[in-house]
């Protein structure tokens, strides 16, 4: 079972709700000062997927993130949110039909995500002449770690 399922059943113990709020806060800032650290857009995109596809309250944790961090790394204001909404009503839900393997599922949205993402900063940056992403081996390393830690949790 997906750590993301049982939250739904059980519900978050107030522990959790601190942590989850903690990290919604504090992990951006962590994420601007280290570039070591991947910024988990597909991850928190796949949490904000689920959430809305559940009805959860749980889905303004990963929109605040997203939008945290669009401002701590000076990235464009809601393009991840954008690019993810997009998803989930083109990509997502025809995909769910098709696959029936959760981590498949997973696999799938998150690389979709993040490749997509960065496909559309490089577009803004073309547009607008402008450097917000640079395209090196850490946008790959960011990537395989979004996946890895999806598959884990």
């Amino acid at each position: 079972m997906n750590r993301f399922d049982s939250f739904e059943e059980e519900g978050l113990s107030t522990p959790q709700k601190i942590l989850l709020v903690l990290f919604v806060i504090i992990y951006p800032l962590f994420v601007s000062m280290h570039t070591m650290l991947p910024p988990l857009i597909g991850l928190v995109g796949y949490v904000l997927i689920i959430a809305i596809e559940k009805e959860q309250v749980y889905a303004f944790a990963p929109l605040f993130y997203l939008l945290n961090l669009d401002l701590n790394l000076s990235l464009p204001l809601l393009l991840s949110t954008f690019i993810i909404m997009l998803i989930y009503f083109f990509i997502y839900m025809p995909l769910k039909r098709l696959v029936r393997c959760k981590v498949c599922l997973l696999f799938a949205t998150i690389t979709i995500i993040d490749v997509l993402y960065y496909i559309f900063l490089f577009i803004y940056d073309f547009i607008f002449n402008v450097n917000t992403v640079l395209a090196d081996m850490l946008l790959i390393y960011y990537i395989m770690i979004d996946i890895l830690l999806g598959v884990l949790l």
